[in-house]
Formats: structure tokens, sequence, C-alpha cells
């Protein structure tokens, strides 16, 4: 799922630009964290911004010793492309803003495939500074 997360990288800082907005930087300890977190909601059959032990997407990172202040976490289930993800974040005010953010200067994608899930294909994006 590495090519996966990389894509939705990518694609990110293409809306970015489109809105005259610096790149953001890959973060490995953001990508850990979204990565768990992707994990988590198959693995527990949920599909939340809280983890399956009560933690926020803030508690998660914290719980890393990164520095980096926590600003937004996207969540989407069941896209069957990067492309396809990104789209529906931009329909969406809420992860749209997160994306457009310009504040956020760093961020963690991460993606997991169970294909015995609701969703099969579940992607965090979490934003940092």
């Amino acid at each position: 799922m590495a090519n996966y997360e990389h894509r939705i990288f990518e694609l990110t800082n293409e809306e970015r630009q489109k809105y005259n907005l610096p790149s953001l930087v890959w973060d490995d300890a953001l990508a850990s964290t979204a990565r768990a977190h992707s994990l988590d909601l198959p693995t527990n059959n949920i599909f939340s911004h809280i983890g399956s032990d009560g933690s926020t997407p803030e508690q998660r990172l914290h719980r890393t010793g990164t520095t980096i202040r926590f600003l937004g976490e996207n969540i989407c289930g069941g896209r069957n492309n990067p492309e396809e993800a990104i789209r529906n974040w931009m329909a969406s005010s809420g992860h749209k803003a997160n994306i457009l953010n310009a504040d956020a200067t760093y961020l963690g994608v991460g993606a997991t495939y169970v294909a015995s899930s609701r969703f099969i294909i579940y992607i965090v994006q979490i934003f940092g500074r």
C-alpha cells in the first residue's frame, strides 16, 4: 500500500498547488500514526476518528513522541484508487479544509487493504505543523 499512500500524498500537494499553497512535507511519524489507525479501523470494525482504544488522533500522535503539532485528520474507506479518495475529500468541506489548511506543513498517509472488511481499503491522512 506504500504506492497508494505516496500517490495520496502527491495528489494532496497537487490540490494545494491549485490554491497557491505550499506543498506539504512527508513525515514518517505522521505516516506511522496514520498507518496504525488505518489498520485499527478494519481490524476492530470501526469507522471513526476515535480509535478502538478511545484515543483521539492527537493522542495517537503524542504516543509517538513527535514534536509536530496535530492539525487535522481525514479518513475514508471504500475508495478504489487514490484519485477517487482525493475527489471525495475535496467535495467535503471539512476534509477539504484539512487539505487546504495553510498552517499545515507536514503530512503522513496510511492505507490498509483488508479484503474481508467493510470498506476493503482504509485511508488516513494526518496533517501537522
